[in-house]
């Protein structure tokens, strides 16, 4: 196979035209996707009929390999800093100051209706202070393919920030005003830019990076979306921000990360692909090439993109009903919608959202919870790193497979563990490494490979509205788990955050 791919470039790293395997060569969205020896079943995912039939009948020009500019560094750092890395900072900020948010729920409710909540009132305002972020994500992710179209890559990543700096200011004032309404509309709100960013941060890095790279560019995302995570659970500690005059200071962090990719991407290219599928502007669509490559010679890319233009004026506008109909679509939609349901099922946010509840369960002293949190989240960002240059050289079947295996056995001790605890006092540090392994399988399989298979496995035409599905599905079954989690743990106490676990580790 690596033969066949090195046979089309010359000497000079020029292409030159070749009848190779038409499913190892049909386009840059479907190169480099390895999942058990061959192509990922390209003939399924070419985007329809017409496009395999007009696949079989021409040459293709393949992309040579590409290097790592300046410039797509500087890109991708500014993409996934502003919109994946407050993805990961609203996932985990909650978590540290979460009884100061529970006080001042209880207060701002007291102000509002004269009396103290009752217990399931209180229980309820929490969980939909943290899962109704889920429910802003699902409307985002489902606005994908409207906001990549319309907007374009880059810029609809920048329109995103808007939403994130309304929440600022709500997140800011909430306590001022003694409004708990105003710390849920501002997570809604920033969950919607979220969901939004979460979709075109892939899209964007898959289509500006050359191929040979663009595995481990998807992974970028994931990565920032742990930093983010580890991040906000550093500066939410009660040394830090984590502290009842300035918490919500912590919260409206978020414009930090998107005041500086405000600054940086605007002067960096739009998707060339975009360009030239999209808005029909060659020229611009070759200038932002010549960027991110580095080099003036970037003809095998634009022809590549000119064969996926000319095949995509054959096909009507790829609506949500023409992509579920779609035969040749239907396996590539099911692998993706079932790693975006997988990914949240698994159980992962119930260690980011309610870990501290967790830990205290398994009897770790109260003042070492929140450096236990921060253990969890550097295990994460340290394996999400670990798993981008794995993610070419062991392929992703492999990846998935082996981190859902662990995801499983380490649940299933995590729940002997937490059972076991009052009776063996040593069972506590073994439910932390059980939940620390859980957090490593899941980093270098289902963290980061769901969020940018969706690029690989689909043309430009049904590209967003198959990636705006599969994100709708990925931060409903992430409400799900949310908003579900806390009640089991009051019905059935201590022995909920071990045994839940197991059942939503047990998915995958």
């Amino acid at each position: 196979m690596g033969g066949e791919a090195e046979a089309l470039v010359g000497g000079e790293g020029r292409p030159r035209r070749a009848s190779v395997a038409r499913r190892e060569s049909v386009s840059a969205s479907t190169d480099n996707v390895n999942w058990s020896g061959t192509q990922a079943h390209a003939g399924h995912i070419l985007g329809s009929g017409e496009l395999k039939k007009a696949t079989d009948e021409e040459d293709i020009i393949e992309s040579p390999k590409g290097r790592v500019t300046l410039t797509l560094v500087i890109t991708a750092a500014a993409t996934i800093f502003g919109s994946s890395f407050p993805h990961g900072w609203n996932t985990g900020v909650l978590n540290n100051p979460a009884h100061l948010i529970h006080q001042f729920l209880n207060e701002s409710y007291m102000e509002r209706f004269g009396s103290e909540p009752e217990a399931w009132k209180l229980d309820l305002l929490w969980a939909s202070s943290v899962s109704v972020y889920l429910i802003g994500g699902c409307g985002g992710a489902f606005s994908v393919g409207w906001f990549a179209n319309t907007f374009g890559r880059k810029k609809g990543l920048l329109v995103c920030h808007v939403f994130s700096y309304v929440a600022a200011v709500l997140f800011a004032f909430c306590n001022l005003a003694k409004s708990f309404e105003m710390l849920v509309l501002a997570r809604l709100i920033t969950g919607f830019g979220c969901g939004a960013g979460s979709g075109l941060v892939p899209m964007y890095l898959t289509e500006i990076a050359p191929v040979n790279i663009r595995g481990a560019m998807g992974v970028l995302h994931q990565f920032a979306l742990t930093c983010g995570i580890l991040t906000s659970q550093c500066f939410g500690l009660r040394q830090l921000l984590g502290r009842e005059a300035i918490w919500p200071i912590l919260l409206a962090f978020i414009v930090v990360p998107c005041t500086v990719s405000l600054c940086v991407l605007p002067w960096f290219p739009e998707s060339p692909r975009y360009l030239l599928v999209n808005k029909q502007q060659d020229k611009e669509a070759e200038k932002a090439l010549k960027r991110f490559r580095g080099m003036d010679d970037v003809s095998a890319d634009m022809e590549e993109m000119r064969k996926e233009n000319e095949m995509q004026k054959k096909e009507k506008k790829w609506t949500f009903g023409q992509l579920f109909k779609n035969n040749h679509l239907r396996l590539p939609l099911l692998l993706v919608s079932a790693l975006a349901m997988c990914q949240q099922l698994s159980g992962i946010n119930v260690v980011f959202y309610y870990s501290n509840g967790i830990f205290l369960s398994a009897g770790i002293p109260p003042e070492m919870v929140q450096y236990a949190n921060i253990g969890t989240g550097l295990v994460n960002v340290v394996m999400t790193g670990i798993s981008v240059p794995l993610m070419e050289k062991s392929g992703r079947r492999l990846l998935l497979l082996g981190g859902m295996v662990v995801m499983i056995v380490s649940a299933g001790g995590l729940t002997a563990a937490l059972n076991l605890h009052d009776k063996f006092t040593w069972m506590s540090y073994l439910s932390v490494v059980c939940l620390i392994v859980f957090v490593v399988g899941f980093a270098i399989g289902l963290g980061s490979i769901p969020q940018f298979i969706g690029a690989e496995l689909f043309k430009q035409g049904p590209r967003p509205p198959a990636m705006s599905f599969a994100g709708l599905l990925n931060w409903l079954c992430n409400f799900i788990v949310g908003i579900t989690f806390p009640s089991m743990q009051v019905r059935t106490h201590t022995a909920a955050s071990s045994q839940q676990l197991l059942d939503y580790g047990a998915v995958p």
